[in-house]
């Protein structure tokens, strides 16, 4: 299967994405690539990311919002499949696994996507 490549949108988020970094970091498919687009932050989001030994690359811009900095993050890339996901978000082992699964049983298939389970105070929280 080809590889992949993760863009993460970050503003302000030193303080959740280390976490989101142990996420990507515990796939059991390795991204080629890592791009975190430093999207006007104030915060020390560079000291924040490092000590991972994911492949990263620090891309920064004046603030212009999420959808701005996903889309540079998916030019800096070359790979064949791009993930993505916000700097707060947490992914399950597999995540990747599956999807590349899925898009190699399926190949005219552009996009895939997942369920997903908001948590606030380190609780899911209640379905709707």
């Amino acid at each position: 299967m080809d590889g992949y490549g993760v863009v993460i949108p970050a503003f302000n988020a030193s303080g959740t994405i280390a976490e989101t970094l142990r996420s990507v970091a515990a796939q059991t498919v390795r991204p080629e690539l890592v791009v975190i687009v430093d999207d006007g932050s104030t915060d020390d989001l560079a000291a924040a990311i490092g000590g991972t030994d994911l492949p990263l690359q620090l891309l920064r811009q004046a603030n212009a919002g999420p959808g701005s900095a996903t889309t540079r993050g998916i030019a800096a890339l070359s790979t064949p499949f791009i993930a993505t996901l916000d700097a707060d978000d947490l992914w399950l082992p597999t995540k990747i696994e599956d999807q590349l699964a899925y898009l190699q049983g399926l190949p005219g298939t552009s996009g895939v996507f997942c369920h997903l389970r908001n948590f606030r105070n380190d609780r899911p929280d209640a379905p709707e």
